[in-house]
């Protein structure tokens, strides 16, 4: 039976690159004050940053409803195709919540919930690869087995200019937020088990951004670090330094870089001029059952 893959708005897939995937993503809201903006559809990256920029009122999230998922689920499930809901860190979000009552709506077909304990460029990686997979005719079991070693192996770090966004919306502890304002430390942020903690300090914002390329491309990842995203929020010219400098220190390996501008939603929890990277070892490509006879 075909799979199709369903996933949320922070995995910053806009509804372009959704169709050349055959994706179902389901939007989380930007809410200014009683306003509420579906995530790329009702709201796009410069809207966003040119409200936030005039508006008194900062603004927040809200998750998906179940019902938007339900909906979602039906139209799949009415061509027949089992679904894999793939989301952000449930650390991070109810968003998975939402989906996972949804599911108990719909019957006739299988449907399984991948919760990805990442976000937003690390999330398009499990999408953009679930979607491969099951278009090249993969097994469920096959799919899931494979985003399960994926995000074993898939570190993220971020690090932001301003940390009043991020503490505003509770994805930091006060103390760390509180401890970057009055002494100017600029802490870089991982993913642990799904949930933001802080992996090291420093003293400016440009060397965060180089100890975060010395992390993601340290003796303690290995060599086997090979697809790298560079994710930022309104700072073309910083995400360029920072594939070039992982460039210059993966030279003599075979590796693959992009840039991701994150969306509308991401970019309220990390304010505009915000970096990071994410990198994994795994390749579609690489998986036996869907190598070539």
């Amino acid at each position: 039976m075909p799979i199709h893959i369903v996933t949320d708005s922070t995995a910053d897939i806009d509804p372009a690159r959704a169709a050349e995937l055959g994706v179902t993503v389901v939007p989380l809201f930007v809410v200014f004050g009683n306003e509420s903006l579906r995530d790329y559809i009702d709201i796009s990256r410069p809207q966003f940053f040119e409200r936030l920029g005039r508006d008194a009122v900062l603004p927040t999230t809200s998750q998906p409803s179940t019902a938007m998922f339900e909906e979602a689920f039906a139209r799949a499930a009415a061509r027949g195709d089992d679904i894999l809901c793939i989301s952000i860190s449930s650390v991070l979000s109810g968003t998975i919540n939402a989906a996972r009552t949804a599911a108990e709506h719909i019957e006739g077909v299988r449907i399984e919930l991948f919760d990805s304990l990442n976000a937003a460029g690390g999330l398009q990686f499990f999408v953009e690869d679930a979607a491969r997979m099951a278009a090249a005719g993969a097994a469920m079991e096959d799919i899931l087995a494979y985003l399960t070693a994926m995000r074993e192996r898939a570190p993220l770090y971020a690090s932001f200019p301003d940390l009043s966004h991020v503490r505003r919306t509770g994805r930091i502890g006060r103390a760390a937020a509180v401890l970057g304002g009055l002494m100017k430390i600029v802490p870089i942020l991982t993913l642990d088990a799904g949930a933001v903690v802080s992996r090291s300090q420093v003293r400016t914002f440009k060397r965060a951004q180089e100890t975060m390329v010395d992390l993601i491309c340290s003796e303690e990842q290995g060599t086997a670090l090979a697809r790298f995203r560079v994710i930022h929020t309104q700072a073309p010219e910083l995400a360029m330094q920072m594939r070039d400098r992982i460039v210059e220190r993966c030279s003599g390996r075979e590796i693959s870089i992009d840039i991701v501008e994150a969306g509308p939603v991401i970019a309220v929890h990390a304010g505009a001029g915000a970096i990071g990277v994410v990198a994994t070892d795994a390749f579609v490509d690489r998986v036996p059952t869907l190598s070539p006879p």
